[in-house]
């Protein structure tokens, strides 16, 4: 894994964490424990009313609450039509210690 994320560093990319939270911006740094720093962030926040962009700025992920880094696809970014799109809210997340 180390090898694909220095190579998308300085890179569009999409990060998802385990809470389903969508964000995406320029990967900065990563560290041993995949803990993540985001430039230029935004927020996708899916709703029924469509998505909605959240503009954050620099933002640290931690590597314990990551489901997926990727590159982003720039060119289909440009076809998605992201006020077509629209989603259910995802229902809080129970943890049981």
């Amino acid at each position: 894994m180390t090898s694909y994320i220095e190579n998308i560093v300085n890179k569009v990319v999409s990060v998802i964490t385990n809470d389903g939270r969508v964000f995406i911006g320029i990967l900065k740094s990563f560290d041993q424990s995949m803990n993540v720093v985001i430039k230029s962030c935004n927020e996708r926040v899916y709703s029924k009313e469509g998505v909605h962009m959240v503009e954050i700025g620099t933002y640290f992920v931690r590597g314990d609450n990551i489901s997926i880094v990727s590159e982003l696809d720039e060119h289909m970014e440009l076809t998605l039509n992201y006020k077509e799109i629209k989603a259910e809210p995802l229902q809080s997340m129970k943890t049981h210690i």
